[in-house]
């Protein structure tokens, strides 16, 4: 087989009501969709991050080295669109973990195996979830509609819980506090502040909620701030996870070298697609952490990311059952939902798919309501 085609799907969703964390609000979701095509069939990928710019780093510079290329060289394909770029990060980095994405879907579909299989074999055959969610809402007290959402979750099927904080300690508390009274001691709670506080105030934050007895503490200070975590994991017990914005393997060095980061968090769509999520997941073998997906925008991204979590080192690392976890962003995301939104378990699982590549079929149709900018880069 040899990719024909490219196609670019920039994509935008009104949502229903304006959410956010500490740090930002949107009132809606963007991304980019990469379809590959070649043989008949089509691969998909994703980068939401900087859909536009993206984008533009696709048209310019990736598309020359991937089309008329056979998709069973992924790798190769990989090495090549990486060294096209003096410096590998940022949005560079994000065009290529779209592009990288919709390979491994292509080449799995070419050869009928699901995605899992593609990457070495999957170890479960469900994953469990937890809930990331509930998000802060504006104009008024960004709490206000935490209790009743997360009793939506639990009725959902889901039982672990990853809170937005950051708001004000005794507040975050206050809400840390209710939310494991709902969820009990059999399940897991999780609090992200999201990279909007200062590793002294997550300390102080912490030091009021730690009765909760949360299972991580997530980005208690801006991505690169190495000092911070240190500061950070000095003082609070729990695990300190990150690394959700990091575009590649070497990224996360500093952080496992100084022993400041438990829980490796790389983004598919962002930390330069499967094979550079792959090679963090390395990384964590040999630094005995956990790795935890983080997943943001649409289906593409979530059904790699629940693929790829199927495949996972099991680590007993202090949950009600062993890691890893997929997160499931509950708020509202049109994008998520284009196939149908994805099924939780009544025991808080998602079912892996044994379908060719993703397991999900997306056609153009159903991009046609979101769609901002389209373009086609064909072989000569």
């Amino acid at each position: 087989m040899k990719i024909k085609q490219i196609n670019l799907y920039h994509l935008s969703a009104k949502l229903p009501e304006t959410i956010g964390n500490a740090k930002v609000f949107f009132d809606r979701r963007d991304t980019l969709l990469v379809e590959i095509v070649g043989g008949g069939l089509s691969g998909w990928g994703e980068t939401w991050a900087l859909p536009a710019a993206a984008y533009s780093l696709i048209e310019s510079h990736l598309a020359p080295l991937v089309l008329g290329q056979d998709p069973q060289h992924y790798r190769r394909i990989w090495e090549d669109m990486t060294r096209a770029f003096e410096s590998r990060s940022g949005v560079a980095m994000m065009a290529v973990a779209a592009v990288d994405m919709a390979l491994h879907d292509l080449a799995a579909r070419e050869r009928e195996i699901p995605l899992h299989a593609l990457l070495g074999g999957a170890r479960r055959t469900s994953v469990p979830t937890y809930a990331s969610g509930p998000f802060f809402k504006p104009n008024g007290h960004p709490y206000r509609d935490f209790e009743r959402e997360v009793e939506g979750y639990l009725q959902e099927g889901f039982r672990s819980i990853k809170l937005r904080s950051g708001f004000r300690p005794e507040d975050d508390a206050k809400a840390a506090l209710m939310v494991r009274g709902m969820i009990g001691h059999e399940a897991d709670l999780m609090i992200d502040f999201n990279q909007s506080t200062t590793p002294r105030n997550a300390i102080k934050t912490y030091d009021l909620l730690k009765e909760a007895d949360p299972l991580w503490i997530e980005e208690p200070t801006i991505p690169i701030d190495l000092d911070g975590y240190r500061q950070a994991s000095a003082h609070i017990s729990t695990a300190i996870a990150g690394g959700e914005t990091f575009s590649g393997p070497a990224d996360f060095m500093p952080f496992l070298n100084a022993g400041v980061m438990d829980v490796l968090q790389p983004d598919i769509a962002i930390c330069a697609g499967l094979t550079g999520v792959s090679q963090v997941a390395v990384l964590a073998d040999l630094f005995n952490r956990p790795l935890i997906p983080h997943v943001w925008g649409s289906i593409v991204n979530f059904q790699a990311a629940l693929h790829l979590t199927a495949t996972l080192t099991s680590h007993r690392a202090g949950g009600t059952t062993p890691f890893p976890y997929m997160e499931f962003d509950v708020g509202p995301n049109p994008l998520l939902d284009l196939a149908g939104r994805p099924k939780v378990t009544a025991g808080s699982t998602l079912e892996v798919p044994d379908e060719p590549g993703l397991g999900v079929d997306i056609t153009p149709g159903m991009l046609e309501p979101h769609l901002v900018k389209f373009t086609t880069l064909e072989a000569n």
